[in-house]
């Protein structure tokens, strides 16, 4: 089996592959010696060294024998066969596995970004509140509610909520400045004014959560 470490090593892995290609395709014959280590260094553009841990490789996997002295001799055209699919499979499980990497490092940054923007966000919404503490918020009574039917006054929405009712939206009609006496209907509209916390307050008073 082809060893990973092995199919890491980018320069002695590619003299590797050659020779082995070589081997698989005739060029090279069973039993014939292999150029020498300087000729081969010279053909690849490498140093010596490097081509002699490429023919080790070979060796290891029992493709080629290399003895000192006398080069290396092909030993076998089907094991380099079956490196040469080893290396190419291990090879494009390496290429698939980088680009899952790849697209998890994309998703992270782009995840990193969008906090980013909602951190922003927040920012300036609570600087635009707290610059206009004037603008309204807005509910829909769409939910069913004890206050239902019940006037302003008998809801006390301002002693449970800290929120000031500034108008009602009913059937297109805005009324606004509702008075104590108005009544609370399903699907009212209600505008009103407060600190950041009477949104959820009113949303809890009237059963929108």
């Amino acid at each position: 089996m082809l060893n990973r470490k092995m199919v890491k090593a980018s320069k002695y892995q590619q003299i590797a592959v050659g020779v082995a290609q070589r081997i698989a395709s005739g060029e090279y014959e069973v039993g014939e010696r292999i150029k020498s280590r300087s000729t081969l260094a010279s053909m690849f553009g490498v140093s010596p060294e490097t081509t002699r841990k490429a023919l080790n490789i070979l060796a290891d996997l029992r493709i080629v024998s290399v003895k000192h002295g006398s080069g290396a001799i092909v030993l076998s055209k089907e094991k380099a066969i079956d490196f040469l699919e080893n290396f190419e499979m291990t090879n494009s499980l390496d290429t698939q596995k980088d680009r899952i990497l790849q697209k998890i490092s994309d998703q992270e940054r782009d995840l990193q970004e969008l906090k980013g923007l909602v951190s922003v966000y927040l920012d300036q919404t609570k600087w635009v509140q707290k610059k206009y503490p004037l603008e309204p918020y807005g509910l829909k009574l769409t939910a069913d509610s004890e206050f239902l039917g019940k006037t302003l006054a008998e809801a006390q929405v301002w002693h449970q909520t800290g929120a000031v009712i500034v108008g009602i939206e009913r059937n297109d009609h805005l009324l606004i400045s509702p008075s104590p006496y108005q009544t609370f209907e399903k699907n009212d509209l209600i505008y009103f004014v407060g600190e950041e916390l009477s949104y959820p307050r009113m949303k809890n008073l009237f059963n929108l959560d």
